[in-house]
């Protein structure tokens, strides 16, 4: 999502940050899947802080931990019965403070962010390796940071086209700056910019699999956007954190991929063979 702020810090933000992101995916492997848990974690903080605007109280260690064992389980083998027994033990540890402590609002929002953002998050290291299985390290690398990109382009082409020609509101009782025109805009200019990715550098995929992947980008991407936002509207914050100047925080920034990416990962295992 683009935030408020100067052009120039936006600008320096992104400068120095999108090396940082595209280098581990790049790499993949356990860099990719390292760069993740980061990512969540940081994302998992800030959901957590908004949920203490609403007085609750989720265990944050362990959410924090269990987000982490779950994007890790694209590399370690044994990750899964480890979610396991944290999962039995989040539930033990919520019931022991007894009803004053309110367990199950402290198991729902420890769960919460352990799904959004890091379960969700998750299956990007999945998609990077399995499509390195079906077309070598370096397409691979490119389909990742294709779709990625796609959700960049649709939300700077959806801000841009909104703040020029937008008159109807989409969303106004969630987020009252966007509106039908942006949004229209930004699936436009996903499609375009898919069409043309696929005559210059993915002759090798679909028509089918770039018009999927822009419509994931665009209007998954933007439906995770206005997510965010009613998480926001609901703790009264206007950023849900401040660690990426002219961007606000992670959440902020990474909102649209959060829940792009379960999508992109369910249309490669339903309609393609390449995970």
């Amino acid at each position: 999502m683009i935030m408020s702020g100067s052009g120039s810090t936006r600008i320096f933000t992104a400068i120095v940050g999108i090396p940082l992101f595209i280098a581990p995916m790049y790499l993949g492997g356990i860099w990719f899947t390292l760069l993740i848990v980061v990512v969540a974690v940081f994302a998992q903080i800030e959901l957590y802080r908004l949920q203490s605007h609403l007085s609750w109280k989720p265990n944050v260690s362990a959410g924090l931990i269990l987000g982490a064992v779950l994007i890790l389980r694209a590399d370690i083998e044994f990750a899964t019965p480890v979610v396991l027994l944290l999962l039995v033990f989040l539930v033990l540890e919520s019931s022991r403070q007894g009803p004053a402590g309110n367990p199950m609002a402290r198991v729902g929002g420890t769960l919460t962010g352990v799904v959004y953002p890091a379960l969700f998050l998750s299956f990007l290291p999945l998609i990077r390796s399995g499509l390195e299985e079906s077309f070598g390290a370096t397409e691979a690398f490119s389909i990742t940071l294709f779709m990625i990109a796609l959700i960049w382009i649709c939300d700077t082409t959806a801000y841009y086209a909104g703040r020029a020609a937008g008159k109807t509101q989409l969303a106004p009782e969630v987020s009252p700056n966007k509106t039908v025109e942006g949004a229209v805009a930004g699936v436009a200019g996903a499609l375009i910019a898919a069409v043309a990715a696929r005559f210059l550098f993915f002759p090798f995929l679909s028509w089918m699999d770039v018009s999927a992947f822009a419509l994931i980008a665009s209007v998954i991407g933007q439906l995770g956007d206005l997510v965010e936002s009613s998480f926001k509207r609901s703790a009264k914050v206007k950023d849900a954190g401040s660690m990426l100047p002219g961007h606000g925080g992670f959440l902020d920034r990474f909102d649209s991929i959060i829940l792009a990416t379960p999508v992109y990962y369910l249309y490669l295992i339903m309609a393609t063979d390449y995970l």
